[in-house]
């Protein structure tokens, strides 16, 4: 009976995924990471919608929009091809959010922008939560998948908190820890929690809550060295790019190929929450 069941569910069609990379919290690397995430699909044979909430200044669409012959991003985007923007922070265009939905393309990304969450909820809730709008993205057939960015200030834990009394377990939740700000996790204390001047245990109470009790995973995602990121970004260079890009020195080139090849295994857990 067993192996039945196993068959069963290896051969059952998987579920249309909406991701969504957040944070409250600004500079967390939301961008960074959902960039990183739409190359490594989109390089694996993976269709991808990708949308930029932050419009048309977005580092997404900035980086891996489509272009035209004078080198600049074009207004109209194929999602499936380059990356979809719009303003969340406008209440007419952040209904494409949940409009884009309609296409029903099987894996459909989303860079929000920070602070957004609350525009989330004026879409169909009426700045009252996120149930109308968890209820469209049933009905459509699409499961969330929410990655959150975790950098070492408590801006960034609260932030998984708040979604996760908003969501709870109508989404899977993902935290991504951007080892920007080291891999200890010491660097991390309110997300892994740690022990005060005083001996008492403080943080660490919404990651229990997001793995145990939510079933929610955690991966890391490594960080490239300041210098050789600032000259990628500020060619808007997509990565795959950069690791072959004249311009970079040997040195630098071996940075980004390496950021690469651990950011690919990092994501590995994530493609049965990403309907692969």
């Amino acid at each position: 009976m067993a192996r039945a069941q196993q068959a069963r569910k290896d051969t059952a069609p998987q579920q249309k995924r909406a991701v969504l990379v957040t944070s409250e919290k600004g500079g967390v690397g939301k961008s960074v990471t959902a960039r990183t995430l739409v190359e490594y699909l989109r390089e694996g044979g993976t269709r991808v919608a990708a949308y930029d909430a932050d419009g048309s200044v977005g580092g997404l669409v900035r980086v891996l929009g489509t272009r035209d012959d004078a080198g600049e991003v074009r207004d109209q985007q194929d999602p499936a091809v380059g990356v979809g923007y719009y303003n969340i922070r406008d209440a007419a265009q952040s209904h494409t959010l949940l409009n884009c939905l309609g296409t029903q393309e099987p894996l459909i990304v989303h860079d929000l922008a920070g602070g957004s969450l609350a525009d989330l909820t004026r879409i169909t809730d009426m700045g009252e939560g996120l149930d109308d709008l968890l209820t469209a993205v049933d009905e459509n057939g699409y499961r969330l998948t929410v990655l959150h960015l975790i950098s070492s200030e408590v801006a960034a834990t609260q932030s998984v908190a708040r979604w996760i009394e908003l969501v709870g377990d109508r989404a899977d939740h993902v935290a991504v820890r951007n080892t920007r700000w080291g891999k200890a996790e010491s660097d991390f204390p309110f997300w892994h929690g740690y022990t005060d001047g005083d001996g008492q245990e403080r943080g660490g109470k919404v990651r229990k809550r997001l793995l145990e009790e939510l079933g929610g995973l955690e991966i890391s995602l490594p960080a490239l060295p300041a210098g050789t990121f600032a000259k990628v970004d500020a060619d808007d260079l997509p990565f795959s790019t950069a690791a072959s890009a004249s311009r970079l020195t040997i040195v630098e080139r071996s940075h980004v190929a390496r950021y690469r090849r651990e950011s690919a295994a990092a994501f590995e857990p994530l493609r049965s929450l990403l309907g692969l």
